[in-house]
């Protein structure tokens, strides 16, 4: 038997589900929360105390906006894990500056 190959024109291209808005939307949160992250070391080049109540609500905010923006585009289990993702980056860059700019402090 033979079998009936689909047309040029019924073709998927992989170029469909390339969204330019959704991707820059999605990389340009993911490199926000990771600056946010290291605004302690900021803090500390300004020789003034580390904040962490306005980059937690930054961080949050972001996280909650990108995934709102990127809802038509994941399930819901991935946006879920998109933000808790961002919240898990953000604190665990946020620890590590904070650790960096408390030991150069002295």
């Amino acid at each position: 038997m033979a079998t009936r190959q689909p047309r040029r024109e019924d073709r998927n291209s992989p170029l469909d589900e390339l969204n330019l808005a959704d991707t820059a939307v999605f990389g340009f949160s993911w490199m926000l929360v990771m600056a946010v992250g290291l605004m302690p070391i900021v803090d500390a080049s300004l020789k003034r105390s580390p904040l962490i109540s306005m980059p937690v609500a930054i961080a949050f905010f972001v996280a909650v906006a990108s995934g709102i923006a990127l809802r038509r585009r994941y399930t819901w289990m991935g946006l879920v894990l998109h933000i808790f993702g961002q919240i898990v980056i953000w604190l665990s860059i946020f620890c590590m500056s904070l650790a960096i700019a408390l030991y150069a402090a002295g």
